[in-house]
């Protein structure tokens, strides 16, 4: 069975204050670069994004990140909200391009998240060159029959192949960056395997992200979701983060893969308008644990548990 949140660790988060509001500037943007995906994953929405997909204006991303450097260069920025990105790895501008721009900004953390299935040899140069700080790789198995399971449309052994030879990479060119997480989503289906998983990629020289799964606002099953409203918290996701749509849309939740709630228009109003807006006023109902002020959708969400992690190295 998939393994309830952890309570304390959660309330341990908190004290440490990452669950405490940003103030009057995000400290993690999700850029929707591009709103393709190449998957159809078992525990992912994505297949049923009902909203137009697309590839985000190269004015509008630059307007973002010119904003984010004059603002707080050092905030976390993802090149992805809710697609693969690599499947602009040959469109021009493409992702790399993407990503060197907001290094030659000032960005200090820009990270990506990906499948890897498209990340062939000349992809991964084009990530190490480009000068991204992180990728993180979802692969949520160890073995080819779950992936096969969980990971729909994909291929294992080659985006296993494609990982260990960017890990060689970027020890054949002594570069530092980016740092490579694997991800593995823990759920009934491959539970049994998070062991193996966590050893392997360990060995590899690859940090592993375990992370558990997220009912996208509801619109899955997550049995993991356990507690109740008289243990909830702030939602780190409402409290941190700010998720744009490729169309410059910014939604009031970094798990609303359809964008049905919108706070603002990065087209018309800056990032730093639309997060002391109503998205401010969201973070003070979280605040002050007024949780049943909340819109509906927000109220009755249980994803507040997911924005969780836990990470193994070498050294862990």
């Amino acid at each position: 069975m998939c393994l309830p949140v952890d309570n304390k660790k959660f309330k341990e988060q908190l004290v440490q204050g990452r669950l405490e509001d940003a103030g009057d500037f995000p400290k993690v943007v999700l850029i929707d670069t591009v709103s393709f995906c190449n998957l159809k994953c078992s525990m992912c929405v994505h297949k049923e994004m009902t909203r137009k997909k697309g590839i985000m204006p190269w004015k509008l991303f630059t307007r973002i990140i010119d904003e984010i450097a004059e603002t707080s260069p050092d905030i976390r920025v993802w090149m992805v909200f809710f697609g693969e990105a690599l499947l602009l790895r040959k469109r021009k501008p493409s992702i790399f391009d993407m990503i060197a721009y907001a290094k030659k900004k000032g960005l200090t953390d820009v990270v990506l998240n990906s499948n890897a299935n498209l990340m062939d040899e000349e992809a991964a140069r084009g990530l190490i060159d480009s000068g991204l700080d992180a990728i993180y790789i979802g692969l949520d198995a160890f073995c080819e029959e779950t992936y096969s399971r969980v990971r729909v449309g994909g291929n294992y052994g080659k985006t296993v192949a494609q990982v260990m030879r960017l890990l060689q990479l970027k020890k054949e060119l002594a570069a530092d960056k980016p740092e490579v997480f694997v991800q593995f989503v823990e759920m009934d289906i491959n539970a049994g395997e998070k062991e193996y998983f966590i050893d392997f990629w360990k060995g590899q020289g690859a940090t592993v992200k375990i992370r558990p799964k997220v009912s996208w606002a509801g619109l899955i099953d997550a049995p993991n979701l356990t507690l109740g409203d008289e243990d909830r918290w702030p939602c780190y996701w409402a409290m941190q983060t700010l998720s744009i749509t490729d169309t410059g849309k910014v939604v009031t939740c970094a798990v609303d893969l359809d964008a049905r709630y919108i706070a603002g228009d990065v087209n018309i109003q800056s990032l730093k308008e639309i997060w002391n807006g109503q998205l401010r006023q969201l973070r003070l109902m979280h605040k002050a644990r007024d949780f049943k002020s909340l819109p509906e959708n927000c109220r009755s969400c249980k994803d507040w548990q997911s924005a969780r992690a836990d990470y193994y190295s070498v050294n862990s």
